[in-house]
This record gives structure tokens, C-alpha cells and sequence, in this order.
């Protein structure tokens, strides 16, 4: 990777780049930490220097995989980085790609929301089985405190075929 050749992303636009190293080089400077990624974009090998923030999207991506990386700017003039993986290539949570939060940690999220979820519920005797209308309201309340828990949309949406039994 040549020093010459940063990538310096404008604001909306697409970027996208093939990892050529498993972990970025890491370092501080007077502005806080910085790593230094090798990336192959538009058939030359380059370099992004991410800040801490584009840092916590890319960091779960390893030599090979492909990301279009895309800097935006919110209402209040703060930037927002995008990374959404290319093709073939998945984060270690194979999905969650705004937080990279990873499987196992998805997995204890999940559990603790179902916990959570039950807990809501009206107690009753525990010798009557779950009503499937409270299987349903068990299941919404479970992914939207997952969603409030990872800051992440809710993947499953209710069909207009699918029917609730309450």
C-alpha cells in the first residue's frame, strides 16, 4: 500500500473497497485514536484513515471482503458512516451490519429480551400453556426491546396474509 494513495471519502458518495489485511494499523495522534486500513478501490491499492467511529463499523471485516463504505451528514451536521457489505461478504454476525455486534453477543441480546418480553406478561398459572395470542405479543415485545438493546430496524414484518389471533 503506497502512503500516496489515501482514500479520502467525500460525503454521499459510494466507496467500495476489498479489505487487504485482516486488522487495520492502529495508532493516536492530537485528534485521538486513528487506524490505518489497506483497501484495493477501483483496481489501486489505497488507504483509509478511519476515526474511531468508521472504526466500530469496519473492524469486524477481515482481508478480502468487500464494503461500500459512504459518508453523510445528518440534520445537525454530524457525520453518519454507512458500511454495508458486498456480495458474498458477511460480518461475524452474518447481518448486523450497523453495529457489528457479534453472533454470540446477539444471541445473549435475544435472551435477555425474551426474559424481559415474559416478564411483561400478565402473570398467570403456570400449569396453563401460552395462548397463541400471547405467543404473538410475546414475540413483538422481544424484538422491539432487541431493537431498542442493538439500535437496529426489525427485520420481520407482519404480511398482510399473516393473521393475528386476537
Amino acid at each position: 500500500m503506497s502512503q500516496n494513495e489515501t482514500l479520502k471519502i467525500q460525503k454521499d458518495t459510494d466507496n467500495v473497497v476489498e479489505f487487504l489485511y485482516d486488522s487495520p494499523k492502529t495508532g493516536t495522534n492530537n485528534y485521538g485514536d486513528w487506524y490505518l486500513y489497506g483497501v484495493m478501490h477501483e483496481g489501486a491499492e489505497k488507504a483509509i484513515f478511519a476515526t474511531k467511529y468508521l472504526n466500530d463499523k469496519l473492524q469486524y471485516y477481515k482481508k478480502g471482503d468487500k464494503v461500500n463504505i459512504r459518508k453523510e451528514a445528518s440534520e445537525d451536521g454530524k457525520t453518519i458512516w454507512s458500511v454495508v457489505a458486498e456480495g458474498g461478504t458477511k460480518t461475524k454476525n452474518e447481518g448486523n451490519t450497523t453495529l457489528g455486534i457479534d453472533a454470540r453477543t446477539h444471541d445473549i441480546h435475544k435472551q435477555v429480551c425474551l426474559k424481559l418480553a415474559v416478564d411483561m406478561m400478565p402473570k398467570k398459572d403456570v400449569y396453563n400453556a401460552l395462548t397463541s395470542a400471547e405467543q404473538v405479543i410475546i414475540e413483538a415485545n422481544m424484538k422491539a426491546l432487541l431493537q431498542v438493546l442493538e439500535g437496529t430496524p426489525d427485520t420481520h414484518t407482519i404480511k398482510d396474509e399473516e393473521k393475528l389471533p386476537f
